[in-house]
């Protein structure tokens, strides 16, 4: 519910009257007594013309032209869908949306959506009359430009650490240098390993079929196939009539032949965390410095204890850092070339914050993943090209339908299984040529 909530509040802050007025639905207030009489009533559809909430696709007047044209095609293709089907049980919604921008790599895409929220018809227990209630459950959305969530991934040994147990914690930041000019670096040259991306990154809440999560991957990252992620009730419990699954599906529409993400190599690898290395050495010099200014003069007994330990730190952080550095490099010019092209799959256990055994797991690779161990990916240079100041231009599609398998709500389950079969995917790929 949160989620519908956030989108909610999003949608309705950004109303600047693009669309064509905002008109109230109506409750039917239609005599009922059951759940099945409501299930049962003539639904009601309305497109982008009448929205709930009003919208804006904010950009250039080329831009919102595209934006336009593409949703109202992805509206007409699933009114087309339902060319045939009843809608019963519930009003059917439709927005547009302008959800920012998504960074893939230094190509800036324009992120925008259709939405189509389904708000179920309830019987009013005290009036006896059809309600409609004021949150959607079911929801088919399809999310132009998608953010596929980069930088979710910190590999091993960035990001937090203590130079001695029960000594400060340093947050390092891993995207660039501390200091004025961070921000700016961050934005136009984060560091590469700030940048990995893995399996459970991109399945994120998208799959929860952890049995078999490098399956699910494949399918996202070949655009072939779809991944579910069970928001309740289990994919692995039994279902009987009277269970309630509510389910979320998701789909990328993808250019033909072209994965979204290929691995880090173990030689990259070592080559990115040299370069981590001396963001690190920076980062960690100036927190340690701002901790210390911090205490400035206090003499109290804590405040001698804790300057005591950074001034330890201090003196012990350059031969952590040359060790490390050594280390890496070690391994660049010592290991054979076979070996230094296989996948980077690395620890990745978060808890990990002891400087010396950060050392220790520094450089040690796997063949395959498992538990606190990764298979690192960035995107693949090849797939995420630059816009050429096409920013609306699509180039990654991301289709969502979430909806309810219950006895007592059969307009979820009717409305997806119609979509399923009749809703026209294909067409969505001809809007990436």
């Amino acid at each position: 519910m949160k989620q519908f909530l956030i989108f909610s509040i999003l949608v309705f802050g950004s109303i600047a009257g693009f669309s064509q007025g905002i008109k109230k639905i109506a409750d039917p207030l239609t005599p009922c007594g059951s759940r099945a009489d409501v299930d049962a009533m003539p639904g009601i559809y309305t497109d982008h013309n009448n929205t709930k909430y009003g919208f804006v696709l904010k950009g250039t007047p080329a831009e919102q032209a595209t934006m336009m044209k593409n949703l109202v095609a992805v509206e007409k293709l699933e009114e087309a869908a339902r060319k045939d089907f009843k809608l019963t049980g519930c009003v059917a919604r439709v927005s547009f949306a302008r959800w920012g921008s998504s960074n893939y790599g230094k190509n800036v895409y324009a992120r925008y959506g259709y939405n189509l929220g389904v708000y179920a018809f309830v019987c009013n227990v005290s009036q006896h009359a059809t309600k409609i209630v004021d949150e959607y459950t079911t929801v088919f959305r399809v999310d132009v430009n998608p953010n596929i969530m980069p930088g979710g991934v910190n590999a091993i040994s960035t990001g937090e650490f203590n130079m001695k147990n029960g000594n400060s914690l340093y947050q390092i930041p891993v995207e660039a240098k501390a200091g004025p000019n961070f921000e700016k670096d961050k934005a136009n040259n984060p560091s590469r390993v700030s940048q990995y991306i893995s399996e459970a990154t991109l399945m994120g809440s998208r799959s929860d079929n952890y049995k078999d999560y490098h399956s699910d991957f494949l399918k996202l990252n070949n655009g072939n196939g779809y991944v579910e992620h069970w928001e309740a009730g289990s994919r692995y419990d039994k279902h009987g009539p009277d269970s309630y699954q509510w389910i979320d599906r998701r789909y990328f529409i993808t250019k033909p032949g072209v994965p979204l993400l290929i691995p880090v190599s173990r030689k990259q690898y070592l080559l990115d965390m040299l370069e981590y290395l001396e963001i690190e050495k920076a980062n960690f010099e100036y927190d340690n410095a701002q901790k210390i200014k911090t205490i400035g003069n206090n003499t109290a007994d804590y405040a001698k204890r804790s300057m005591a330990s950074l001034e330890a730190d201090k003196q012990a952080y350059p031969q952590f850092y040359e060790a490390k550095k050594a280390k890496l490099n070690d391994l660049l010019t010592k290991q054979k070339p076979e070996w230094l092209q296989k996948p980077a799959v690395v620890d990745q256990a978060r808890m990990l914050k002891d400087a010396n055994k950060i050392l220790e797991a520094l450089g040690r690779f796997y063949d395959q993943e498992g538990e606190d161990k990764c298979a690192l990916y960035v995107l693949n240079p090849a797939y995420f090209v630059s816009n050429n100041g096409q920013a609306a231009k699509p180039l990654l599609i991301e289709v969502q339908f979430r909806y309810q398998l219950t006895k007592d709500f059969g307009y979820s389950s009717r409305l997806f299984n119609n979509w399923e079969k009749n809703f026209d995917l294909t067409a969505l790929k001809k809007m990436l040529e």
